[in-house]
């Protein structure tokens, strides 16, 4: 079930056929039910705004402060019962340092977005990517893993290992220009994890450049793309997040 991409703007033919290939190894399969994991990290309004423009089954990271922040914030709150009213799971934003930073610290970053928001999961950032650092990312799945959604961002492919710990990876962070090459050098392993357990969140995409990802991309890994650009990507939604959720509506039974 090879995707057709969909030819837009002056996307460079290379670009676009690099990618129809790469993601086109779901073929075969049907498509899944993979829902958009977005990063809001936004107001409380802009909360609110995101839930109501693409309502449904999205995966929503919320990022008050680096982090829950030293105090909860009521409007917060309500922002994100708004969301998950309209069918959204809420994670939390917890950085990791790339494996240096304590885990009592993560672990307590954990207990008060529970607390707080009554978050729906737990996003780990900046999550190292080699086998050096798995037995402290284990540990931490150990503490986390079976008390809702558990997902690490490494923003690459990360040692095999890691998709033991996590309930979704995010195997691409980065431009849509960049996206093409390191779709195709990924591993040839990656093609044994099943494609719902990954995500990819690509910034600095023409409504163009995201249209062909849509079309292109299996419904089965989790995709957010946007307009954004460094050094803040994630603060402010695409223009064409509308189209982004009709495309990526999950066709479930």
């Amino acid at each position: 079930m090879t995707r057709a991409v969909l030819l837009a703007g002056s996307l460079a033919a290379g670009i676009v056929l690099a990618t129809s290939v790469v993601l086109g190894r779901a073929s075969e399969r049907p498509a899944g039910c993979a829902s958009s994991l977005i990063p809001a990290y936004l107001s409380p309004q802009g909360i609110v705004d995101l839930a109501d423009a693409a309502p449904g089954p999205r995966l929503l990271i919320v990022n008050p402060a680096s982090g829950p922040g030293a105090a909860p914030d009521p409007d917060l709150r309500r922002a994100v019962a708004h969301a998950q009213a309209g069918g959204a799971r809420i994670l939390g934003y917890v950085p990791t340092t790339f494996g240096t930073r304590h885990a009592s610290a993560v672990l307590a970053d954990v207990e008060r977005y529970r607390a707080w928001y009554g978050v729906d999961g737990i996003f780990l950032d900046e999550v190292s990517h080699d086998d050096a650092q798995l037995p402290y990312y284990a540990a931490l799945s150990r503490q986390l893993r079976g008390q809702g959604e558990l997902v690490f961002n490494p923003g690459t492919v990360p040692a095999r290992g890691y998709f033991d710990l996590a309930d979704l990876v995010v195997t691409f962070e980065g431009p849509f220009a960049d996206y093409a090459a390191r779709m195709a050098a990924a591993p040839d392993w990656l093609r044994d994890i099943p494609e719902d357990r990954t995500a990819h969140l690509v910034y600095a995409a023409t409504a163009a450049q995201a249209r062909s990802l849509f079309a292109a991309t299996s419904r089965e890994v989790h995709l957010y793309v946007t307009s954004g650009t460094p050094p803040d990507p994630w603060g402010t939604p695409p223009p064409y997040l509308r189209e982004e959720a009709d495309s990526r509506s999950p066709q479930c039974p």
